[in-house]
């Protein structure tokens, strides 16, 4: 709703500037019939009486016809026979103004009846010339400030239709990769059964709040760095269950980048690639660092760094469609506002930068989990190995 209106502000002026606009239409228009008076139709007297007669007869046509018109239908396209009804009536009365405020602005004095018959039929020129142009002013003003709604119309459409492309990519990304993190987490749960309950009581419960807060995540069009930090460490989280001591992870984010907006799981694809590209084939394992920091007041940018087998050395399995589709979000939201930059770790691994625009949302009390800025470590990993991806 805020972007129709925001589209149709720009395409619908106000009604002091339709005013406005006509004034200035029918004063140039005005002078134009008074100059042809004068020098086309020489219906006699001075330019400056022409004039006077032009524009106060002029101004008495648009006054009984212009202000009716807003009234009545503001900015909507007028309908034909009523319009043309407020037109007929408007012209005589507006003659008939017009030439009792001539003869009190110039203080002519009374005319014969033949001066004032000469006079009506002038009048009745200057009339009809001056409806003739308000009126096909007035249909081609509303043709072209429909076409202009339509445009602002079909550019909201275009905006709409690039947010469900965004929304559909972004549902296609958690599709390809819950899959894979659900046959890992449910082949540990089920080793987990058999040989440490309660460590598989622990892990069910972090893999449903992990769910929970996905479900919640892909259903928002903007989420905060605090929300999306804390997905991901429930990720990490149940994955070090997965890896043991060969996976361990360490989170920063400073209080005063918590309410940064940012697109849902725009950080989670390059996790679960350092998790699974970096860590998994590396047989020391790793570790994970995930931070944000502030880049002047006009930006953030959040740091993925491992310590695995670095760019290279992997199992390429995957086909990166996680990293293209971050770089098409990217571009596709932020323009060149945003980038993205990959490099190798020292003294083994990946980082990726990403740096955002800030957008920041009202501070929300933090949950109730472990603070950001905190090390984690792998518990000892159990013995039923867990599905790969294919």
């Amino acid at each position: 709703m805020n972007a129709m209106n925001r589209c149709l502000s720009t395409a619908i002026p106000s009604r002091l500037s339709i005013l406005g606009r006509d004034l200035l239409f029918v004063l140039c228009m005005n002078t134009v019939i008074a100059v042809s008076l004068n020098y086309g139709f020489q219906t006699g007297g001075t330019f400056w009486h022409n004039f006077v007669y032009s524009q106060l007869i002029g101004l008495s046509i648009w006054i009984l016809i212009d202000i009716p018109r807003v009234l009545i239908w503001w900015n909507d396209r007028p309908r034909r026979w009523p319009f043309l009804c407020l037109a007929v009536a408007a012209v005589p009365m507006g003659v008939v103004l017009g030439s009792w405020a001539t003869r009190v602005v110039l203080n002519l004095p009374p005319k014969l009846s033949a001066e004032t018959g000469d006079m009506l039929r002038m009048c009745l020129v200057v009339g009809m010339l001056a409806s003739a142009s308000m009126i096909y002013f007035y249909w081609s003003r509303e043709k072209l400030a429909y076409l202009e709604r339509q445009a602002a119309l079909d550019a909201l459409q275009r905006e709409e239709a690039e947010k469900q492309l965004v929304r559909a990519q972004l549902m296609a990304l958690q599709a390809q990769i819950e899959p894979h993190f659900l046959f890992n987490s449910l082949a540990n749960l089920d080793g987990l059964i058999a040989t440490d309950p309660r460590a598989a009581r622990q892990l069910l419960q972090r893999l449903i709040g992990f769910l929970r807060m996905s479900l919640a995540h892909t259903r928002a069009e903007q989420c905060t760095l605090r929300q999306e930090f804390e997905l991901l460490r429930s990720y990490l989280e149940i994955q070090c269950m997965r890896f043991g001591t060969r996976l361990g992870f360490e989170i920063d984010l400073p209080p005063a980048l918590a309410g940064v907006e940012i697109p849902p799981m725009l950080i989670q694809p390059l996790v679960e690639n350092a998790v699974t590209h970096g860590i998994e084939p590396c047989m020391r394992g790793g570790h994970i660092t995930l931070s944000a920091r502030a880049i002047g007041d006009n930006a953030v940018q959040v740091t993925i760094s491992d310590t695995g087998v670095g760019v290279g050395h992997g199992s390429g399995k995957g086909s990166g469609l996680g990293i293209t589709h971050v770089r098409e979000r990217l571009a596709r939201i932020f323009g060149a506002a945003a980038s993205m930059q990959m490099e190798e770790n020292a003294p083994r691994g990946v980082v990726v930068r990403l740096t955002l625009p800030v957008t920041r949302q009202a501070e929300a009390p933090a949950p109730a989990t472990a603070p950001a800025g905190t090390a984690h470590h792998g518990t000892p990993a159990v013995s039923t190995p867990a599905m790969q991806r294919p």
